[in-house]
């Protein structure tokens, strides 16, 4: 379908480009993959989901939050609903507890009555605001503190794993055509006013697999979707366009070991204070995987940024035990940083630049990024057709992914078909996740080349040891299967060798 010169890697060809294989821009690909479309997703890191996708709350909205007149408002409650449909069509796991918004001053009930009456103005099903009076907050969250005045409660707070949700769109887009290019970072982007046509140079970072670390790549291209994420207007300015600037947001979290599982029964967000640490969506609560996850802060910072500081960490820890007094901090495995695309504008950035409209902008965005993905995709879709593109259907689209095969980690005798299927499965190589040698295999096959690849998908290394026990047997298993030296096994790409450096 993509013809390719591996040799200098200078003539592929597609109709559309997309900057970035985040969510957004995996979203978009799969979108596109509905049409006869040549598409090609350019994305600097070594895998997909690296970005801002992989470090969040992992939670799909139900839209009563946010300004009055933004797209972020506007599209949240109808991403969420579509969101919701695709992830059915994908396996992608989701979980509904509902969710709590806490007072803990008489000054922020204004608040709730707010966000009940804006979210009954888009359609959000399932909000209402309940006292702290009589117990009646501690018969639904037991552990909570008295100091909390009252919540809104709202059932359509979705738990997913984000980055497990851009692995299933990545499989299914690949499945339907799309090419992707990983470990390519875009150091140019040329358009030519006779052929009509963008020119993309991009250098790969990461070659042992292909042969071609360090050389250009060019992709030629007449249309450009920039999903960048924090450096989409780095992208823009590339293209010559450069109206809008991107800020990046750090926010800070805590990560509890699945022992705490069941001290919080769903996600419960703190009202913003004015001073102190500046946060959006601060929360303590259940993730998908039975973990409990604190966080996050809202700080401005560079886009290299991934550092987690002492200081900070205290201080969301005081935070939250003004709402749950005994919270199990003993329990922590780890904390990390994820960082959120802000644009200036102060809104999602979606359409065609003023300077060339077959440049797409899909940038800027933050929360509620996640939930709108699905949205943004058929959003950046209509724009393409209304600039010229030509959308003829993909009669051999298919819709539908399966997740991967996964052992049954509460009662293994329930596991006995696929021992026989596969003996591979009874070789656990992650002892904290249960994972097994087969599960690795399988996530390599289906495109993970790296030690956070195969965290990722499977979860090897995620559990409480935070891969101490499996990492040298995983990087075994990864040389094995690609083929590779021991040695030049990375982490996350590029220059992140574990054992020593990678031999000339």
């Amino acid at each position: 379908m993509i013809k390719i010169d591996n040799t200098v890697m200078n003539n592929l060809k597609a109709d559309v480009a997309i900057i970035g294989a985040g969510i957004t821009g995996c979203a978009i690909a799969r979108e596109l993959s509905k049409y006869k479309i040549r598409t090609v997703v350019l994305e600097k890191e070594a895998d997909v989901g690296w970005g801002t996708t992989k470090a969040n709350s992992g939670l799909i909205h139900p839209g009563y939050a946010g300004d009055e007149g933004t797209l972020k408002l506007k599209m949240c409650h109808t991403g969420s609903l579509l969101f919701r449909k695709n992830a059915e069509e994908l396996d992608i796991p989701m979980t509904n507890n509902g969710s709590m918004l806490n007072a803990l001053r008489k000054n922020q009930i204004g608040e709730l009555e707010h966000n009940l009456k804006q979210g009954k103005k888009y359609g959000v099903r399932g909000l209402k605001i309940i006292f702290n009076s009589n117990s009646s907050l501690k018969e639904i969250e037991p552990n909570i503190s008295s100091s909390v005045l009252a919540c809104l409660y709202s059932e359509e707070h979705y738990l997913i794993s984000p980055y497990e949700a851009a692995i299933a769109i990545y499989e299914n887009s690949k499945t339907n055509g799309v090419y992707y290019l990983l470990s390519s970072k875009v150091t140019g982007i040329n358009y030519n006013n006779i052929s009509k046509k963008f020119y993309i140079v991009a250098l790969n970072t990461l070659g042992y697999l292909n042969k071609m670390c360090g050389k250009k790549i060019v992709v030629e291209t007449d249309y450009i979707i920039n999903a960048a994420g924090v450096f989409a207007d780095e992208i823009s300015e590339m293209a010559g366009d450069g109206f809008y600037s991107i800020k990046a947001v750090k926010g800070q979290y805590f990560l509890l070991d699945s022992e705490a599982h069941g001290f919080v029964r769903r996600p419960n967000f703190r009202i913003s204070d004015p001073e102190n640490i500046k946060s959006k969506g601060m929360v303590i609560g259940p993730t998908i995987d039975k973990n409990l996850l604190i966080g996050s802060t809202y700080e401005a910072t560079d886009k290299y940024d991934n550092h987690t500081s002492a200081e900070v960490l205290e201080e969301i820890k005081e935070k939250f035990l003004q709402m749950f007094e005994e919270i199990p901090f003993d329990k922590v495995i780890t904390s990390f940083t994820g960082l959120r695309a802000i644009a200036d504008t102060g809104d999602f950035v979606l359409g065609p630049s003023k300077v060339n409209e077959k440049f797409i902008n899909a940038a800027g965005i933050q929360s509620p990024g996640l939930t709108c993905a699905f949205l943004i995709a058929e959003m950046t879709v209509d724009f393409l057709e209304q600039k010229g593109l030509n959308l003829l259907k993909n009669s051999k689209y298919m819709p539908l992914r399966k997740k991967a095969v996964r052992l049954n980690k509460e009662d293994f005798m329930l596991n006995n078909a696929l021992y026989e299927k596969d003996s591979n499965y009874s070789e656990i190589i992650c002892r904290c996740e249960k994972v097994s040698r087969a599960e690795i295999i399988d996530a390599i096959n289906k495109g993970a080349t790296t030690l956070d690849g195969i965290k990722f998908r499977t979860r090897a290394g995620m559990g409480r040891c935070q891969g101490g026990y499996c990492t040298l047997k995983v990087m075994k298993i990864l040389s094995k299967e690609l083929g590779l030296p021991f040695n030049e096994i990375t982490k996350s790409g590029e220059d992140s060798y574990i054992a020593g450096c990678k031999m000339e």
